[in-house]
């Protein structure tokens, strides 16, 4: 029988958890976590720890980790290296989430409470779609994005890889949000943004730009 873990046991890790739990999936074995002291307890259940652990753990049997990361260039670098050792990483979606048959998710994605996916969108791997977040139809979201919590995005736009969207942020039809670009709570999007920039405002306006990393 595999045992389920969740990536990470922070506050989004906690979420995650609980998504879990709503869900009714496999038996949860803990949390696996390099920055908590192994044997600490999160949600009642216990941290695992460091990442030789669960290099270990994997030898023994099937594992599934559920991404539970909010930094996007972090949940990246996880979901690359447990897969790389022969860890199944999880598509998981809130039983309260709605999501259209037609929508493509992509694997280690992750679908919060009340959001809600409509048809013909296209998710990348690693998205996070948060709570209360609105994915209209025909919008594409690229691996590793982030769709905060009351965000949404009209039909038709797209949110670039690794970027993120606010707090309550909203994305009008038809408009494109670049690669790794940040865009802040409350911001409407009402034309394109370019990549590596973080735009705040009604309507959004570039305040800077910045190098990848």
């Amino acid at each position: 029988m595999r045992d389920l873990y969740v990536y990470g046991a922070g506050g989004h890790g906690k979420v995650v958890a609980d998504l879990l739990l709503a869900a009714g999936r496999e038996r949860l074995a803990g949390f696996i976590d390099d920055g908590v002291p192994p044997g600490s307890l999160v949600l009642g259940h216990p941290v695992h720890g460091p990442w030789a652990w669960l290099a270990s753990r994997a030898t023994h049997g099937p594992v599934g980790i559920a991404l539970g990361i909010g930094d996007n260039e972090v949940r990246a670098r996880v979901a690359s290296t447990v897969a790389g050792i022969g860890v199944e990483v999880l598509t998981v979606v809130h039983p309260r989430a709605i999501v259209a048959a037609s929508a493509a998710l992509g694997w280690g994605t992750v679908i919060m409470a009340g959001a809600v996916v409509n048809p013909d969108a296209r998710i990348g791997e690693g998205v996070i779609v948060n709570t209360g977040a609105v994915v209209e139809h025909d919008v594409v979201v690229g691996p590793y994005a982030h769709v905060s919590s009351g965000a949404a995005l009209g039909g038709g736009s797209e949110l670039g890889a690794y970027a993120h969207l606010g707090l309550g942020g909203v994305l009008l039809p038809g408009v494109r949000v670049g690669a790794r670009a940040i865009i802040g709570a409350g911001a409407v999007v009402t034309r394109d943004i370019p990549d590596h920039v973080i735009a705040v405002g009604v309507p959004a306006r570039v305040l800077r730009s910045f190098e990848q990393t």
